[in-house]
């Protein structure tokens, strides 16, 4: 059921990092803003295992005059019931079953965009960035058994465009509304070999897009943004 094992140790470490990144830039002199949010997502995808997954996100944010550099954790996730292959052994003795499955796509995103602000209340933007993230899937057949699964385990890359709307809704108060579209590619790296028996059936396998609608509600860290 599992991939080849690459040490998970580097999104930890990114996640680390980031939040130094992000620290050192609500230092820096010409940052202007911070900003946390809370999100809401739902995505669609012609993944067999993630075609219309829901989660949940937390985002930061820092200005400096019309640019905007955010870093998030998005997670969504899905449970699906499909035929799929379970064996008694890897590759041995397989039969076709009903699978459930429970897959997850869990990962940080830094995204560099340029603001364009209507007056005092709203604000729209669009940018584009990577991200970093890991598979997370289990799948068990009617019978019990696992599905004969070939899942990823090292970290996978991916890029993103965006837009965005943040909206006031009460002038000299922090609280915002916002809301962003993502078109979201993934280059999964959850290939199996198909000369070893064993390896299982690839569902993250090469290129996938998720379409993602992002809303939620945020707080300027340093009050009232200037119009």
């Amino acid at each position: 059921m599992a991939g080849r094992s690459v040490p998970g140790t580097r999104l930890l470490a990114l996640l680390g990092a980031s939040g130094l990144v992000i620290q050192a830039l609500s230092l820096a002199p010409r940052v202007s803003a911070q900003e946390v949010s809370a999100l809401l997502v739902r995505a669609s995808s012609a993944n067999a295992l993630l075609p219309h997954p829901e989660g949940f996100g937390l985002a930061g944010e820092v200005s400096a005059g019309d640019w905007l550099f955010g870093l998030d954790v998005v997670r969504h996730a899905e449970e699906t019931r499909n035929p799929g292959r379970v064996c008694r052994a890897p590759g041995i003795a397989c039969g076709v079953e009903e699978v459930t499955t429970s897959a997850s796509l869990t990962g940080l995103r830094a995204a560099l965009s340029r603001a364009f602000r209507l007056g005092p209340v709203l604000r729209l933007s669009a940018g584009a960035g990577v991200s970093f993230g890991a598979v997370s899937v289990t799948a068990t057949g009617s019978s019990g058994r696992p599905a004969f699964l070939y899942v990823p385990n090292d970290g996978q890359l991916g890029w993103l465009g965006r837009v965005s709307m943040e909206i006031a809704p009460v002038p000299g108060f922090p609280l915002r509304l916002v809301g962003t579209y993502a078109a979201h590619w993934m280059a999964f790296r959850g290939c199996a070999d198909p000369a070893d028996p064993t390896s299982g059936d690839a569902f993250f396998c090469g290129n996938d897009v998720f379409q993602e609608l992002m809303v939620g509600v945020g707080w300027d860290l340093a009050g009232v943004r200037g119009g």
